[in-house]
């Protein structure tokens, strides 16, 4: 009797040590599910992507016409990261578009859009309700192929980082919705790089003759709005205003995007793009034989075409 008890005593003992096992191998589990979790959860991704075509053809039209066709893509993605009040937020626009005028051994190739811009901010909440952040930003924009006076194919005007722009500043960010924000900062740096010697000899886009890094220093405020009007129209908007503390102060830089999606479906979607840019530094001649001042420039693009949107 004596050893039957020891036995099923020593039997309860052992499914008593197996039992806790097991329960700490859950317990590890769970823990290391709960912090893959968490930190998917940190991480918020996004991207839009639109492709439009347009195309227009003439045979024996009395009026008068050319032959075309064009394409126009843009890509914008984000990628977000957010753990207690430390929040790093990054965004890549990329736009591209193209037409061909005329027919046969008249074709003419014509850059319709060109745009490669990049912006990285880490901003500390000052406050729980995360309102105001103490922000860093880094804001660069350049584009990709060499540009021209159309219809002047042969003479290049601009080329990949001729110009590009680099921002960099210390300031503070308001965010009192969460489709707009504007950042704030008193003491920022500006360069303006043209790393295309041709370019940089002629003085272009305000360096001085020869050199390739123009410098600036002051204050620079960009406001950023993304919202949905409906379930089918997003407005997307971002201005920059920066003036020189060093030289012409109080004369302001503007550089204003906007972009108006509308959504017929899933995959089909029209939008119109502008662009609104002055810069007392870019010295512009509207005719071959004016002055070079400065001029505001401006730009619009309307396309129908695909569109696709992901998010995680």
């Amino acid at each position: 009797m004596k050893k039957i008890t020891a036995l099923i005593c020593l039997v309860l003992f052992s499914l008593s040590v197996v039992g806790q096992e097991i329960q700490k191998v859950a317990k590890a589990k769970d823990d290391v599910l709960a912090v893959k979790s968490d930190t998917i959860k940190r991480w918020y991704i996004a991207g839009s992507g639109n492709l439009a075509f347009s195309q227009a053809a003439f045979s024996n039209w009395a009026a008068g016409g050319q032959n075309s066709i064009g394409l126009d893509a843009f890509v914008n993605l984000k990628a977000n990261y957010k753990k207690n009040r430390h929040i790093w937020g990054n965004t890549l626009d990329l736009g591209y578009g193209f037409q061909f005028l005329g027919s046969g051994s008249n074709t003419q190739f014509t850059k319709t859009n060109d745009k490669l811009e990049l912006t990285s901010a880490y901003g500390y909440q000052i406050k729980e309700d995360g309102k105001w952040l103490a922000t860093v930003l880094v804001n660069f924009r350049t584009q990709f192929s060499d540009g021209y006076n159309y219809p002047d194919d042969s003479t290049v005007i601009s080329k990949f980082m001729s110009p590009g722009y680099l921002v960099a500043g210390i300031g503070v960010t308001y965010v009192p919705v969460k489709w707009f924000y504007i950042y704030m900062s008193p003491f920022s740096g500006r360069f303006t790089f043209v790393l295309d010697q041709a370019l940089a000899d002629s003085g272009s886009f305000g360096v001085d003759r020869g050199k390739n890094i123009r410098g600036e220093f002051g204050p620079y405020v960009r406001a950023d709005m993304n919202k949905d009007l409906s379930k089918t129209i997003n407005l997307a908007s971002t201005l920059e205003l920066f003036t020189n503390y060093l030289k012409d102060f109080g004369n302001i830089d503007v550089n204003w995007s906007l972009r108006l999606t509308m959504n017929v479906n899933k995959w089909l979607a029209a939008s119109i793009a502008t662009q609104l840019i002055y810069d007392d530094d870019i010295l512009i001649k509207t005719t071959p034989t004016s002055e070079a001042i400065p001029h505001t420039q401006f730009k619009e693009i309307l396309g129908i075409g695909l569109t696709y949107k992901f998010n995680q």
